[in-house]
């Protein structure tokens, strides 16, 4: 045990060459190489690793992208039952409650309803959904007990993660069905007549077969605070959802593996539409993903293959009413790549992705709309040094529209069939060490984010009346590009037992696309609302400071959050409900402090914005509303009864009966308690 503890103290302050050297070994002494044993590499590390960015195990502080990983630990201590709760105590990440479980996330500021700039992943797939980019997090088929880590990447990092990677990643991974044992039941009880329930447990078939199953889901009330009639009859249903998964691995030869999930889930929810208008949201979906990984003279061979269905009805306040609208989707993906270890200090990464998209029309059925993408990554890492690296990745992606079906009309199925467009994007990271304690990172990213299926979708049928006003998505609407500039430094601080972090950040939007109901276009004779448009520029400047420690049982961390967007846009203010100058806080502050003690931990964590104003949707039309600056408070305490039995009370909203926390009606307080057993 001794030589253990020593060796993981050894590798907590080793170069980094010394690090991938020793792992190298360790890897190719293991007939699985192929599939990374997380647990064996955190148990080296002593701290939670990443493979994600270059397919090599990395710290966090090491990885060519501004990183946080959040432990399965830290997601226990917190208490918490929704994962947005959790990023929220990420430095850098936003979230804007609009109910009991509703929330958008954005990283780095742009954050608003219906945010479509972020990638969020589920072992490798894509789990935000394709007919507006959007994240439905209650919709999410993974239950918190079977998380074994989530990782949050700032700006954009199509290159190295994928599409849709605009302004950052939340990658979420789970335990290995092969490698991991875990089984556990949660039992939640609370206030808003709060009831949940969820189990996981992974199931081994002999010594080369893993089965993980995991189900779950809740019933809650919506908050009863004070709102116009309208917005009671959407907050009426509460807050719904159930989910389902399996994900399998198996060894198939001593450098084979091959792997089969498949997943499902229906949420209902309170949110935010991309209008900035409120919403009652039934979200249904359904997965299956194919996995085959090959340890070959070519290199680590990695095909995955997965298709996602999206059933959607929003219920949403438009002119003054509520108007239904409903539709489906079809995602398939298939990803090949390949990761070469060139010499001893160079690896590289091929990629091939191919991918489809589609919407079908509504109200009108018999037309689909979509487009289909081929997409071409190569990586390369260099260990320059004991104390260098440098990472270049690059993405090219060629897209083009389909459509089948009745005519559209204002534009002709041509006008879909014959548009096609070419995008690049790039990452770049040098990281340094100075010293064993010193870290300074430089990245630059490029982001490419596509039309949605809405903004290009056209549901009008043919034959409209000469003249008549038609609201339809625009082929020609043309892709944001984000480009972003960050200088890091990180010091570690053993006095206590922890680190310290600065950060700058410089970022460019450019062809931002949005819905304008008030912009008419005469398109063919027809007068046209276009549900995508570009509406010019966007420019960020921004900082961070982090400090974060343990003394003992104690641990704690704090940090600051400054982001200062300005925009150029080209509409006229309040044609469409957008103004990230104003709807981002230019100052957020959070503050985390836990204690351990014997079968007891406790959690705090506090959270200031600064006051901002966002577009709001009422049945007088949107306007510009204030949130005025506010502290907020959650916490945890929890008693383990025995090593399988635990116990934990919770609570959010805490400092007062009411608080707001986004232009939404007010949030009550909240309090929980939830049973675990680990089996």
């Amino acid at each position: 045990m001794k030589n253990t503890m020593r060796l993981k103290s050894k590798l907590a302050r080793s170069p980094s060459r010394l690090v991938l050297t020793l792992l190298g070994v360790a890897i190719a002494s293991s007939a699985q190489a192929q599939s990374m044993n997380y647990g064996s590499l955190e148990d080296l590390f002593g701290e939670a690793v990443t493979t994600s960015a270059t397919g090599q195990p990395q710290r966090a502080s090491e990885a060519p992208a501004p990183m946080t990983i959040i432990t399965a630990d830290e997601i226990a201590h917190s208490g918490a039952r929704t994962i947005p709760d959790i990023l929220n105590r990420v430095a850098g990440v936003d979230v804007l409650s609009w109910g009991v479980s509703g929330a958008d996330v954005g990283v780095d500021g742009y954050n608003q309803g219906n945010n479509p700039r972020l990638l969020v992943l589920v072992n490798g797939r894509q789990v935000y959904l394709d007919h507006y980019g959007v994240t439905i997090w209650s919709a999410i088929p993974v239950q918190l007990p079977e998380i074994r880590q989530i990782e949050v990447v700032k700006g954009p990092q199509a290159a190295l993660f994928g599409f849709n990677a605009v302004s950052g990643v939340v990658n979420i991974i789970t335990y290995n069905p092969l490698y991991d044992d875990v089984g556990a039941a949660q039992v939640t009880v609370g206030s808003q007549g709060q009831k949940e329930f969820d189990a996981v447990k992974s199931v081994k078939l002999g010594d080369k077969v893993g089965v993980r199953f995991s189900a779950g889901g809740w019933n809650m009330d919506e908050y009863g605070t004070a709102s116009d009639k309208l917005v009671q009859g959407l907050r009426g249903n509460g807050s719904m959802r159930r989910a389902a998964s399996m994900d399998s691995l198996a060894q198939i030869t001593p450098d084979v593996q091959a792997g089969f999930e498949g997943t499902w889930s229906r949420a209902d929810e309170f949110g935010m539409t991309a209008l900035q208008g409120p919403t009652q949201g039934q979200y249904q979906t359904r997965s299956f993903k194919g996995t085959v990984k090959a340890n070959t003279d070519w290199g680590l061979v990695d095909a995955t293959a997965y298709s996602n269905h999206l059933d959607y009805h929003l219920n949403l306040l438009n002119n003054g009413a509520i108007t239904s609208v409903a539709s489906d989707t079809d995602t398939t993906v298939v990803q090949v790549q390949d990761l070469v270890k060139l010499t001893p200090t160079l690896t590289t990464r091929v990629g091939l992705e191919y991918r489809d998209n589609s919407i079908d029309s509504s109200p009108g059925k018999g037309a689909t709309t979509g487009y289909q993408d081929f997409a071409l990554s190569n990586m390369y890492n260099w260990q320059a040094s004991d104390t260098l690296s440098l990472t270049l990745a690059g993405r090219w992606d060629h897209t083009w529209l389909n459509r089948s079906g009745f005519a559209p009309v204002p534009f002709t199925t041509a006008d879909y069939n014959n548009r096609a467009f070419d995008t690049f994007s790039y990452n770049a990271g040098v990281v340094w060490h100075p010293s064993a304690d010193d870290t300074i990172t430089a990245t630059a990213g490029r982001g490419i984010q596509s039309p949605t299926l809405i903004e290009l979708g056209n549901n009008t049928v043919s034959k409209q009346a000469p003249g008549s006003v038609q609201v339809t998505g625009n082929p020609y609407v043309n892709p944001t590009v984000v480009t972003n500039y960050e200088l890091g430094y990180q010091r570690a601080i053993s006095a206590i037992n922890g680190a310290a972090k600065v950060s700058a950040l410089y970022q460019k939007t450019e062809d931002y696309k949005s819905i304008a109901f008030s912009s008419i276009h005469f398109i063919n004779g027809y007068p046209t609302i276009l549900l995508g448009e570009n509406f010019g520029n966007s420019k960020e400047w921004g900082t961070e400071a982090e400090l974060h420690g343990k003394l003992g049982g104690m641990r704690w961390s704090a940090s600051w959050t400054w982001l200062n967007p300005i925009d150029s846009f080209t509409f006229k203010p309040g044609t469409v409900p957008v103004n990230y100058q104003r709807s981002t806080p230019k100052n957020t502050v959070k503050g985390n402090v836990g204690y351990d003690f014997g079968r007891w931990t406790t959690d705090l964590f506090l959270y200031w914005k600064s006051d901002y104003a966002a577009y709001y949707q009422t049945a007088k039309g949107p306007g510009l509303y204030t949130v005025s600056q506010g502290l907020t408070a959650q916490a945890a305490v929890s008693y383990k009864v025995s090593d399988d039995f635990s116990l934990t009370l919770a609570g959010s909203n805490l400092l007062q009966d009411h608080t707001q926390l986004a232009v939404t009606p007010q949030a009550e307080r909240r309090v929980w308690g939830t049973a675990t057993y680990k089996f």
